[in-house]
């Protein structure tokens, strides 16, 4: 790959395993109305590429987007992708829309687009290729804006309007000259084409540091305290966890005499094992190609996604310290807590902080065990999409 060449591929996959409506000839046409609209853009190479019936399985309301992005995931690095544009027929469910159109995936350069919902069931709309092609390519063009951190536009005219209906697509027709020069410049940064091709760790430590304003955007992006209203379980185990301790002696004894060294190590511990259980039970499966080349797009990938869930972390230790520090001041009385230590005062300010911070570290670490069983998907969600449409 040169320097200048940046690729994106137009992936069709067939569920079904056949061309379910002629998805084919929808995916060629409106492939070539995305290239006709990039032409000016030289750097970008168009690939179409086909995968046939990956081992999905539906749920009650059609296929899980995130199931094709770690499809996407893997064939964007086998195939050495920049970008990569899925497109299907089948259904595919939302979060919190009816259904959905599409879903870009900024973080993993990746975007899921469905052809299902492009029209009504039974109009004469789904029978016309050229209007159906039509609504295709733009589509695939908004996703690509949006891969490309373009920001939405009021002018219904413009392929960044936001989508309400699929009939929306029908009045988007244009880029501005600035939305041109924007993706010029934004198509090298997002691109993230780099592999190893040596030693992984020094790779990966480069292009962590490389990339860190975009890692760090993307964990922002997430929004840790979204992530955290996600987590019900491991806000329910934490909070089960902390009420039986706090109620403890030897929790108090153990806060008022713990030296301030020995509770930084224990904070530090807690969450590093609270992120890597949390890590492994909601990131994508982030592969190398066959030769063990590890890809810029998964360091940037698993570094965001590490990094949104400390902050995540970060936050429920404020609130479950904050939260205790109250029930400290508030629900036991000073003579209780001078005289419930052996031989140290509980009712200083000192120790006072230091169960605080004991209580609140337990809390992630505990918490962390019962909210790898919260739903994958909805984590997922918020961690990886850009946006539903």
């Amino acid at each position: 790959m040169s320097s200048t060449d940046i690729p994106l591929g137009i992936m069709k996959v067939d569920v079904a395993g056949h061309d379910a409506r002629a998805l084919s000839l929808l995916t060629r046409q409106a492939t070539r109305r995305f290239t006709e609209v990039l032409e000016r853009e030289p750097r970008l190479r168009i690939e179409s590429l086909t995968f046939d019936g990956p081992p999905l399985t539906p749920d009650d309301s059609g296929y899980n987007a995130l199931d094709f992005v770690q499809i996407g995931i893997n064939e964007k690095t086998e195939r050495r992708m920049a970008f990569l544009l899925i497109v299907t027929e089948v259904e595919i469910a939302a979060a919190s829309l009816s259904y959905l159109l599409a879903l870009p995936s900024q973080l993993t350069n990746v975007a899921i687009i469905s052809t299902r919902r492009l029209a009504d069931y039974g109009s004469e709309e789904l029978e016309n290729t050229d209007l159906m092609s039509e609504r295709l390519g733009t589509l695939m063009l908004h996703c690509f804006g949006r891969l490309l951190n373009l920001d939405y536009q009021p002018d219904e005219s413009n392929y960044m309007a936001r989508i309400e209906v699929p009939h929306d697509l029908d009045a988007m027709d244009r880029f501005t000259d600035t939305q041109f020069d924007r993706m010029a410049h934004n198509l090298p940064l997002e691109a993230n084409d780099r592999f190893s091709a040596g030693n992984r760790l020094a790779f990966v430590l480069r292009q962590t540091a490389t990339n860190l304003p975009r890692i760090v955007r993307g964990a922002f992006s997430a929004n840790p305290i979204r992530i955290a209203t996600k987590l019900p379980t491991m806000i329910a185990t934490a909070l089960s966890v902390i009420i039986v301790l706090i109620f403890g002696g030897e929790t108090w004894d153990f806060a008022a005499s713990v030296s301030a060294g020995q509770l930084a190590v224990f904070v530090g511990a807690s969450f590093v094992a609270a992120t890597f259980v949390l890590y492994r039970a909601f990131s994508f499966r982030l592969v190398a190609t066959r030769h063990g080349n590890t890809s810029e797009s998964a360091v940037v990938t698993a570094g965001a996604t590490y990094l949104a869930l400390v902050l995540t972390l970060a936050f429920l230790f404020l609130v479950f310290a904050l939260l205790m520090y109250g029930v400290v001041v508030f629900v036991f009385p000073d003579p209780l807590m001078r005289t419930w230590t052996s031989d140290q005062d509980g009712s200083t300010a000192g120790a006072h902080l230091r169960l605080v911070l004991f209580l609140a570290a337990v809390g992630i670490l505990s918490g962390s065990l019962g909210g790898s069983a919260d739903s994958r998907s909805v984590v997922r969600n918020v961690l990886f999409a850009s946006g539903e449409t």
